[in-house]
Order: structure tokens, then C-alpha cells, then sequence
């Protein structure tokens, strides 16, 4: 965040000098720091609220996967694009668990994909919760990821606590799909 901030700063200090050369230069590098501004803000209600792990369960998570996709475009200058279907009624720990599938997912996707843009699906059923996250990115051979690969390492764990299924797809050339399918009924009928 201190980054992004840093960013912001540095176009604010040369924009009178843009502005009087060029107003359409200008406009530019004032929706960059506008840019810039909100990804910082969303960033740090992100960090707030998660220094507070009881907002993660009281917040909606709807609303955590917009700061998280505004947190990424503000960091990384990647869209992400949320796509919400369907009533959220399950409990505090899946949707912990979803939200933080999609942080790594995204974060992933920001540090390693070279994509242009990345979509978070939420589709929430009656009795099943879906959550898809891809990417237009490089994507990789998945023969070539090792079987201690931290990020899907934590992503299969966390799947694995709310008894959910986890896929990843990826093609070299072909961007990244990253499915997570949590079902009411095999959960409970596991416990």
C-alpha cells in the first residue's frame, strides 16, 4: 500500500507541470492517481478488516471480494471483475475460507500471470456455493507445478476445511481457471 501511495504522490507532485503542457496527458495521469487512491483505500479497509478477524465473519462476502478486486486493480493495475448470483446464507467459516481462496488466487494472478484483466464468480445456490476465478494471463503447464507449490498448496487446504472441491485449469497461453465448489449436503453428511 505504501507503494501505491508513494505512486500517487510522485503524479501529484508533477501534474501541474502535465497539465499546463498537455490537458489530455494530464487527464491521464489524474485517473491514474484517481486509480491509485482507491485501490490504496480499498487496500487498507482490507488490512483493517483483517486485523480484526471477527469483521471477516460479519462482513458480507460480496462485499470482501469487491475490496479484495479494487485492492489487486490499485496494486497491480489489473481489473478484476465481480460477478455476484444468488442468496449467502452458510457459515462464517466457508465463506472465510472462499475469501481467502480468491486472495490467493488473485494474488497469484497479479504477481505471476501477466493477465489484462481477472473475473471472481460467486454463484450461491440453495444447498451449493461456487466460486470461480480466472484469468486471461500467460497460464502455466500444470505437469510443471510442484506438488509443494505453497499458493495451491494453501488454496487446496483451505478447500479441504469446509470439505469443498478445489480444480485448477491452466494452459500455457490460455489463462488460469480456479474452481471451488462448496456443497450443504456432503458437507454436513461428512461430519
Amino acid at each position: 500500500m505504501s507503494q501505491t501511495l508513494f505512486s500517487a504522490s510522485l503524479i501529484a507532485d508533477v501534474l501541474p507541470r502535465i497539465w499546463e503542457r498537455n490537458h489530455e496527458d494530464g487527464r491521464k495521469q489524474l485517473e491514474e492517481v484517481r486509480q491509485l487512491t482507491r485501490g490504496a483505500l480499498a487496500e487498507m479497509r482490507t488490512l483493517l478488516l483483517e486485523l480484526r478477524p471477527s469483521s471477516l465473519i460479519e462482513a458480507e462476502l460480496p462485499y470482501l471480494l469487491s475490496q479484495l478486486g479494487e485492492s489487486i486493480n490499485g496494486r497491480a493495475h489489473l481489473p478484476v471483475i465481480i460477478s455476484v448470483e444468488g442468496q449467502f446464507s452458510f457459515p462464517p467459516e466457508v465463506k472465510v475460507a472462499l475469501y481467502r481462496i480468491a486472495q490467493e488466487a488473485l494474488n497469484n494472478v497479479s504477481k505471476h500471470a501477466g493477465a489484462r484483466k481477472a473475473n471472481v464468480n460467486l454463484l450461491c445456490e440453495t444447498d451449493k456455493i461456487t466460486l470461480k476465478i480466472t484469468d486471461d494471463g500467460r497460464g502455466f503447464d500444470m505437469a510443471d507445478v510442484p506438488s509443494d507449490s505453497l499458493g495451491l498448496g494453501i488454496m487446496r487446504e483451505r478447500a479441504e476445511d469446509i470439505l469443498a472441491s478445489l480444480s485448477v485449469k491452466s494452459r500455457t497461453g490460455q489463462g488460469t481457471e480456479v474452481l471451488v465448489v462448496w456443497q450443504k449436503v456432503s458437507r454436513e453428511s461428512k461430519q
